[in-house]
């Protein structure tokens, strides 16, 4: 990569209040010089639960999502990865394993960087530490909000669940119209909940013109889904 004059940001479209979207662009520069551009194909793994990493991943395009696996083998998908936003941070910050794996979804980019180098930069630089601290706090905020979610029933979970993912899909020509690739075990996953009882909701939701499904694709009218969670609905 060039740094100088003629640099250009290696994630040309961050995604709005991601890691890399909040910082300075002497920090952009700083973790540029630092990493190694790696390209990589759809359902390539990043990271695995329980394995230790030496990297850090920036994205830069593309997408990936985050999951875990229990004993039993039922994989909880826990958070969808979008460009400007890390990987690996916390297994470089304190040296433990990876909690989640991480699957891209797409053929995506990564700014890749040393573990031993990200955490140098850290000390180096204050904004990156502030920032990763930030990025740090809004998934906690969000495991809470999961937490929440699971002492309700499947149907609400659904619900929620896919307005979560219409709005971090939603563009300004989207309005409450927003297409989305997504499978139905995909979203099973993200519930969490088992197939059958997901495909049942879907359908109910069809039937009242809040969801539109295809083949790996739906379409999902945000106004009439909130319209189903509102108290008295």
């Amino acid at each position: 990569m060039n740094h100088g004059p003629t640099w250009r940001d290696p994630v040309p479209e961050s995604e709005p209040g991601a890691f890399w979207a909040t910082l300075s662009l002497d920090d952009r520069r700083a973790m540029s010089a630092a990493g190694t551009p790696r390209s990589v194909p759809r359902a390539a793994e990043i990271c695995r639960q329980g394995r230790p990493s030496s990297t850090v991943h920036l994205l830069c395009t593309g997408s990936a999502e985050v999951f875990r696996q229990d004993a039993d083998g039922i994989r909880t998908i826990l958070a969808r990865r979008r460009p400007g936003q890390l990987i690996g941070e916390m297994s470089a910050v304190d040296g433990s394993p990876a909690s989640a794996t991480v699957r891209t979804l797409s053929a995506s980019v990564f700014l890749v960087l040393p573990a031993a180098r990200f955490v140098e930069l850290c000390h180096a630089r204050p904004g990156i530490t502030w920032t990763v601290l930030r990025t740090a706090v809004a998934r906690l905020r969000d495991s809470d909000d999961q937490r929440q979610q699971y002492r309700l029933d499947v149907r609400k979970r659904t619900i929620l669940c896919l307005l979560s993912i219409a709005e971090d899909a939603r563009s300004e020509d989207t309005h409450s119209r927003v297409p989305v690739t997504l499978t139905q075990q995909q979203l099973a996953d993200m519930v969490p909940a088992s197939l059958p009882s997901v495909t049942r909701i879907l359908e109910d939701l069809r039937d009242v013109g809040a969801l539109h499904t295809g083949r790996g694709r739906m379409v999902i009218e945000t106004d009439r889904l909130r319209s189903l969670v509102r108290p008295g609905s």
